[in-house]
């Protein structure tokens, strides 16, 4: 569910609250679960732009060290690139508006917020997205910036969840080309999408509208249908995320005031499939291998590739490599072309930083 207004005017809202019934498959029990989200008193919700900035703040610390730790060692300009922003004095004033929305924001959970580690839903209470962040940069009078390394720090509350393992890898360069809608509506479907056996989605229209995209309620279904829902699904048949679908086959109006929407996964987009094995063992050493390479912000699809293709130990070495780099303070734009070039080059990890000479492999791909 999200916690920002989808347009950039926050007007006179206080607060956000969303509620939805769903069925929790592992307990087979219908569970109610609100989300209430209160913004900063003076600043007011978080906005589009506010919800851009915390993907990024994502996507960086995934790139920083694949979130090992809850502190960020930040390059505001290297952020700004991974964005896609200017680096301009209205970026940096944008950049701290928003880094204050998410300190001041507040999240209240009730049956919604899951511990992964013992697969429970719980309340949580309140709690925000960031704790703190500091910015050290300094602007001379002849407009340039001295940039220093800065600083944020995830809320721990958010962060223990990181680190249990409840995170979704999205696609970070199709998303930040997208309306805030169809990025909405990608990151919903990006959850629900199983390919190669689950393609298709098919979800209540007002209810992916009103609890999951954030459309006012007070909008009519119709000007839901048409407004919000099909543009976004053009934008993603457009990036080649969505099979293309007539607008009389995608929304079917099953009453009076009753509509579905169905959605289709794009089987050349991300063409790449984790290699077919029948073994429990295999499966078992393919998925540690994948979820390494994810924590540590390598896509799926070289992630594929990589596991396919490489041999353990040499894996093993160039993700240390890029472990201990990170831990030096190293920001790590592009995950991907930084492990391809140390599997390349052959990049090692100095002698005193590995921790297990027999079978490192077996700390480093742990299961979780």
């Amino acid at each position: 569910m999200p916690f920002a207004l989808l347009s950039e005017r926050n007007g006179s809202r206080k607060f956000l609250r969303f509620e939805i019934e769903d069925f929790d498959r592992e307990t087979r029990q219908t569970i109610s679960r609100t989300l209430t989200v209160k913004g900063d008193p003076e600043l007011g919700l978080p906005t589009a732009k506010d919800e851009e900035i915390y993907l990024g703040l994502m996507k960086y610390t995934s790139d920083y060290n694949g979130f090992a730790e809850a502190k960020v060692v930040l390059q505001r300009s290297a952020l700004f690139d991974l964005m896609d922003w200017p680096k301009s004095d209205w970026a940096y004033g944008r950049l701290t508006l928003g880094m204050q929305r998410l300190v001041g924001v507040r999240l209240s959970y009730q049956n919604m917020w899951r511990d992964n580690r013992d697969k429970q839903y719980r309340d949580q209470g309140a709690f925000g997205i960031l704790d703190s962040f500091h910015f050290r940069d300094q602007k001379h009078p002849n407009g340039n910036f001295s940039e220093h390394a800065s600083i944020f720090r995830w809320s721990q509350v958010l962060f223990q969840s990181f680190d249990s393992g409840y995170l979704k890898r999205i696609d970070f360069g199709l998303q930040r080309g997208l309306s805030t809608t169809a990025r909405r509506l990608y990151r919903y479907l990006d959850k629900h999408f199983h390919p190669p056996h689950h393609r298709s989605v098919t979800i209540d229209l007002a209810r992916l509208a009103y609890q999951h995209i954030g459309i006012s309620p007070g909008i009519e279904l119709d000007k839901v249908r048409k407004r919000y829902i099909a543009p976004a699904a053009e934008e993603l048949e457009q990036a080649g995320y969505l099979s293309r679908r007539d607008h009389n086959e995608r929304f079917a109006n099953i009453r009076r005031g009753v509509w579905t929407a169905t959605f289709d996964y794009e089987t050349a987009h991300g063409s790449s499939t984790i290699p077919e094995v029948t073994d429990d063992k295999a499966k078992a050493r393919i998925s540690n291998r994948l979820q390494a390479l994810s924590r540590r912000g390598i896509s799926t699809a070289l992630a594929v590739q990589l596991v396919d293709r490489i041999q353990d130990e040499d894996l093993v070495r160039a993700i240390r490599a890029m472990d201990e780099q990170r831990q030096r303070g190293v920001a790590i734009r592009s995950a991907d072309r930084w492990l391809t070039k140390a599997l390349q080059a052959g990049f090692q990890p100095s002698p005193e930083s590995s921790t297990s000479q027999r079978r490192p492999e077996r700390k480093l791909f742990r299961r979780e």
